[in-house]
């Protein structure tokens, strides 16, 4: 595969990092996450806030760095090699972690169920080409 096409890939998928953080906006999953965040102590809820935060930050980090570096990311250099790495493990991560949340009893429309597939499947993808950048 030429490198060309390399960077095009990883600029798409910095686009398709920007569509997954502006759809994780609109998605009500978990439903009613204000009313049960309610109950919790404030800084439980505190907590969860922070870590969606984190979790929305990284994604726009990894989205950046895939747009503005992609000729960078498939040269391969040790620092590459390692934000690709970084990148994998992340997505990889979240592909373990997303149906452990337990969120299928959830997802009550087709438009949510299709959603919650495409993003495992966005993850796996993710995962697999971000590791074999770091590998190659």
């Amino acid at each position: 595969m030429s490198d060309s096409l390399l960077i095009l890939g990883v600029r798409v998928a910095g686009c398709f990092h920007f569509v997954t953080l502006v759809l994780a906006c609109f998605t009500p999953i978990p439903p009613d996450w204000e009313k049960n965040l309610a109950t919790l102590p404030q800084i439980h809820r505190r907590f969860a806030l922070a870590q969606n935060v984190s979790i929305g930050a990284m994604i726009a980090v990894l989205g950046l760095l895939s747009l503005f570096f992609a000729p960078t990311l498939v040269g391969g250099s040790p620092l590459a090699r390692a934000v690709c790495g970084a990148t994998a493990l992340f997505w990889g991560g979240r592909l373990c972690v997303l149906p452990w949340l337990g969120v299928r009893p959830t997802l009550t429309t087709p438009w949510l169920k299709l959603g919650y597939g495409l993003l495992l499947l966005e993850c796996a993808t993710y995962a697999v080409a971000y590791t074999w950048l770091a590998l190659r």
